[in-house]
């Protein structure tokens, strides 16, 4: 290597005299001794060394974007990510178009789990690109613009997946297939998202490319299987389980491919044709007794998965557009794995949302467990989220499993995440970056695989700002963010949330009650509604126990509800006079309806005929007070 014929930047080749590179458009500077010795001691993977003399560089031109960048390589392949990202970003802002560095820091937002970062970043890199060749050392295995950019893709497929942007994942490894159309990885990961976008047609054709170009059975293996989902989500029942089979005849004890097909059987009331394959496979396989008896497993834990999703059928009440869209939004969190941080104020259901992406995820078959971090103190807290070893403080009379070890495999729900205690934080922030932790008392770690999912009411960038909240921990968790409105937001789905918690009510506890009257419906849709949703469901609870009746009317309302200044607007007379008066002209008006039948009458009215006379008595109405 010729330092001086080589750009500093990007690596390339430069002819003599050269001032500026053909490739990155930078100018071509003399490399200093320093950096010559660090980069021969990079290459040969001595990154500790190397870093010295990158440092030694800086020293003698300090304020040097390239020298910062090198520093920056060095402790990244040395694992000091955090280091490195400081070197990074302080290059960065003297030099904005240093491509490697947006590829690193890539990576490590990878590697901290902050997805919209590292996205923001493989995506400047992919704008900034400019040809590379085999001596650009930094990036090591990218020796050509194509593989590099391919490399890029491939992340950014990945982490579109983890937001719930399929559409966009999928087209990056359509991109990645028009450079390299024989890319296994590409056609499997392309088949993978278009499956979850319902294209089974073409998620089958990409399977299938995949299928003759993969050599290692178990390539070939996977990819069966996939073809047979993709069928069978295509209602190509056979089809779905000739593929099944194939697996099946050529590895027995393939787990995938047993319980592919139990589900098959269950999902199709295929399980007469159970005897008949058994048959088959005797013929092909000597393991055929054990495939029966795995296929039964599967179908049993079919059924067991149906109910399990039957008993937690979630429903997120409303017509509102953002609330469609934060529905569609739910969906799409739960089909990744990534953290989701879910806002609103108290009361909107934020733990409904949380139940809803467990659901909805393939973690529904495990547990789902919440804490509620706002009513724990620290050291209760810890101990409710990473458990206790025996005698660890005064009453720990034994050991106690932390929620974080109940819900391995499952999903946790960190309700309130704003109000825990820093220190709190931190231990918090260790488990969600390595998935592992001691009890408390404890000096065993213990490994975890665990979905995570938070709420507050609280705006975290603030509380950042207060020194409340730690900034890498709001990273950790800020990966998918859904957004609750306030019902005072969509009052038009009042009605619906009203008639809702009737029927369930009705259901529950026999309660005559079913619908609300224009009058009440008034009021409750100029409320502001401070404590949102759950506020709405505690009114309807208390009308609903403390009143005989079958539609909500004006005088079952709680004053609170009566007494703002919305409703004086609406209803701006003296409002006990006014009620008075809006119910005696409705009574009035059915009863002329039904020619003074009380016993029509009550019923139109929804009250009973005891109710009934006592409102006649009470406004001292007879067959003189109708209008002819």
């Amino acid at each position: 290597m010729n330092p001086g014929l080589q750009c500093r930047n990007c690596g390339n080749e430069c002819l003599e005299n050269v001032q500026v590179c053909s490739f990155c458009n930078e100018p071509v500077i003399p490399w200093p001794i320093e950096t010559q010795k660090g980069v021969e001691l990079f290459k040969q993977g001595e990154y500790k060394k190397a870093t010295q003399w990158f440092e030694a560089a800086l020293s003698k031109s300090p304020g040097d974007a390239l020298n910062l960048r090198d520093i920056g390589h060095g402790l990244f392949h040395q694992q000091e990510f955090i280091k490195a990202f400081d070197y990074y970003q302080q290059a960065l802002s003297l030099n904005p178009n240093l491509l490697d560095v947006y590829f690193n820091l890539g990576l490590i937002f990878v590697q901290q789990g902050r997805v919209n970062n590292a996205t923001f970043s493989f995506m400047e890199v992919i704008d900034r690109v400019y040809p590379l060749n085999v001596n650009h050392y930094y990036l090591g295995l990218f020796y050509d613009q194509n593989r590099f950019i391919q490399q890029c893709r491939f992340y950014l497929g990945i982490l579109f997946k983890e937001l719930g942007e399929i559409e966009k994942s999928v087209h990056q490894y359509e991109l990645i297939l028009a450079m390299n159309p024989k890319s296994i990885l590409a056609l499997e990961n392309l088949g993978d998202g278009l499956v979850l976008l319902g294209r089974y047609t073409q998620a089958i054709h990409a399977y299938k490319r995949a299928l003759k170009l993969a050599t290692e059975t178990k390539d070939r293996l996977n990819l069966l299987n996939d073809i047979g989902i993709a069928y069978f989500k295509s209602e190509k029942i056979e089809e779905a389980i000739s593929h099944f089979k194939m697996v099946l005849k050529e590895e027995p004890d393939n787990i995938n491919a047993i319980y592919n097909l139990g589900q098959v059987y269950y999902c199709e009331g295929l399980t007469g044709r159970v005897k008949k394959d058994y048959e088959e496979f005797i013929k092909s396989s000597e393991n055929a007794a054990s495939i029966l008896f795995s296929l039964s497993k599967s179908m049993i834990s079919a059924v067991s998965s149906q109910k399990k999703r039957n008993q937690t059928n979630l429903n997120l009440i409303g017509e509102d557009t953002k609330i469609k869209a934060v529905k569609e939004l739910v969906h799409r969190a739960a089909l990744s794995e990534a953290t989701v941080l879910i806002l609103g104020e108290s009361g909107t259901g934020k733990e409904l949302i949380a139940h809803m992406i467990h659901q909805q995820s393939n973690r529904f078959e495990k547990n789902f467990v919440p804490v509620a971090c706002s009513v724990l103190n620290e050291s209760l807290l810890e101990s409710e989220l990473f458990g206790h070893e025996r005698g660890s403080f005064t009453g720990a009379t034994s050991r106690k499993i932390g929620k974080f070890e109940l819900a391995d495999q499952g999903t946790l729900f960190l309700d309130e995440i704003g109000d825990i205690q820093l220190s709190t934080q931190i231990k918090l922030l260790r488990v969600l970056q390595e998935r592992e932790f001691e009890r408390v008392g404890g000096n065993t770690s213990i490994h975890v695989n665990v979905r995570i999912l938070a709420a507050t009411n609280r705006n975290l960038k603030e509380e950042i700002e207060r020194g409340t909240f730690r900034e890498d921990l709001f990273y950790r968790l800020n990966v998918i963010v859904v957004e609750i409105p306030p019902l005072r937001e969509r009052v038009q789905d009042i009605p619906l949330l009203i008639r809702h918690f009737l029927d369930t009510m009705r259901v529950q506890r026999s309660s005559l009650f079913h619908d609300i009257s224009s009058e009440a419906l008034v009021v409750m849709q100029n409320y502001s509604w401070p404590g949102n949703v759950r506020e709405l469901q505690n009114i309807i609870e208390r009308i609903v126990t403390l009143h005989d009746d079958a539609v909500i009317r004006l005088e079952h309302l709680p004053k609170e509800l009566l007494q703002t200044k919305q409703i004086l607007k609406v209803y701006p007379q003296d409002q006990n006079d006014n009620l008075k008066s809006i119910e005696r002209e409705n009574i009035l008006r059915v009863l002329a309806l039904v020619h003074f039948n009380k016993q029509k009458a009550a019923r139109r009215l929804g009250i009973s005929r005891p109710t009934l006379y006592e409102k006649i008595r009470k406004y001292h109405l007879d067959s003189s007070d109708l209008k002819v």
